[in-house]
């Protein structure tokens, strides 16, 4: 009987750290966190039943596994500097900082401006805004200033000479 509770114990604890794992990975606002952590405990207690010296070694050993499983989940999410788009395009995110080298130059947009979004201008993936327009993915525009982390973009209008809405003449 003993036998038969500290294996289930130890198998539950397993289980629990499983489901840690796939908290990972499943978007359940931590419900799987729950259900693993009680798993784990279930299995400690258990493991603690059928003896004290039983229980601290599953204790112990459970201390040393839960770190190194936070600081994995931890580093999964780190956010990358480097993103591979589909179309194969190598970007790089940089900093919104010294970018007086944007105004003027075209870009075109990785998300939807809405009114805030990513540009791609050169290969750099920028944060940009626009002046309160909602601007579709995959469309040019063109940096119309830069104040401080702040870049503002337009879109272009036409294919031929890149004129943007504030260079039209409508008179």
């Amino acid at each position: 009987m003993e036998g038969q509770l500290l294996t289930f114990g130890v198998g539950l604890i397993c289980a629990g750290l499983l489901v840690l794992i796939a908290e990972a990975f499943v978007v359940s606002l931590g419900l799987l966190s729950a259900i693993g952590g009680g798993l784990v405990i279930i299995g400690l207690v258990m493991c603690f039943k059928v003896g004290i010296w039983w229980g601290l070694g599953a204790l112990f050993a459970t201390s040393l596994v839960l770190p190194f499983l936070l600081v994995w989940m931890l580093n999964l999410f780190r956010k990358e500097k480097m993103t591979r788009l589909g179309d194969g395009l190598l970007l790089t995110e940089i900093d919104n900082n010294n970018l007086d080298w944007l105004v003027g130059k075209t870009g075109k947009t990785i998300t939807a401006l809405a009114p805030a979004g990513k540009v791609d201008f050169e290969g750099k993936r920028i944060d940009a805004i626009t002046e309160g327009l909602i601007v579709a993915k995959d469309i040019w525009v063109r940096c119309r200033l830069v104040e401080g982390h702040r870049v503002v973009v337009v879109p272009v209008i036409s294919s031929g000479p890149q004129n943007t809405i504030d260079e039209m003449d409508f008179s």
